[in-house]
Formats: C-alpha cells, structure tokens, sequence
C-alpha cells in the first residue's frame, strides 16, 4: 500500500459534523499499525477500532457503531469474505469494504455480490481507501 499523509486539517462546516465511523480488520500487523492514524488525518473520518481476528469483527461494529468496516479478505481465525453475508444482515445500517491484495476481477464481482460496497486494492494509494469510505457513505 503506497501512503501519503502529512495533510493539514482545516475545519469546515462540513467537518464540524460527526466523522464517519470506520474499524478496519486486517491481519498484516503493518497495516494494522498504520491505517489507523491515516484515517484519522481526514478531519471527517475516525478510525474507532482495528483487529485481526474474525470472531471480533461483529462485537465491534456493535460496540461502535460502526458505519463502515474495511474487512481484510482473510483475517485470523478465518474469512471474512465468506462471512460477509451474514455481516450485512446483522448489521445493515454498516457499509462494507474488502481491502485486499488480490487483484483478480472476478474475485472483485464476488465481493460485491456477497454485499461489499466496495473492493480496494491493499497496492492502491491509502486515498484509494479514504475514497471508497467516502464513496460508500454518500458524502
């Protein structure tokens, strides 16, 4: 994932409302460490929450209130693709991205089917990312 970041925040009117609510579930520890800062460098975003762990996806889209969860396509203890129908039905109000190394477009159609609102490239430029966040929640 190329990254870049040093942006200042300027409020806005717009950034005075409530961030949008991400936790992000990745099990490369890297990423892990780094994403979260660079979410929160947008003034209107906020990164509540991150794991590695499957079984601990769903406790904190609740615990969080979640608006988005960006979902590692394999995470420790097992897939979140595989799982990503049942997130979407227990948790509608949430958008879902896949952020992914794999590149393949039918993997891509995949997601999207099971209910991925988007499907981001872990090789792509974190704006990428902050794009797909924005994008799924309309703003």
């Amino acid at each position: 994932m190329n990254i870049r970041s040093g942006r200042t925040a300027i409020k806005t009117e717009s950034s005075l409302q409530r961030p949008i609510r991400v936790i992000v579930a990745e099990d490369n520890d890297d990423l892990r460490a780094v994403m979260p800062p660079l979410i929160d460098d947008h003034p209107d975003l906020h990164c509540a929450a991150v794991t590695a762990y499957l079984e601990e996806v769903a406790p904190l889209i609740e615990q969080h209130q979640a608006q988005v969860a960006v979902l590692d396509l394999e995470l420790r203890g097992g897939s979140a693709f595989k799982r990503l129908p049942e997130f979407c039905r227990q948790f509608p109000a949430t958008k879902f991205i896949i952020h992914s190394g794999h590149a393949n477009p039918e993997l891509m159609r995949q997601a999207r089917e099971a209910g991925a609102g988007a499907y981001v490239r872990k090789s792509g430029d974190i704006d990428e990312l902050i794009d797909a966040i924005r994008g799924v929640m309309g703003a």
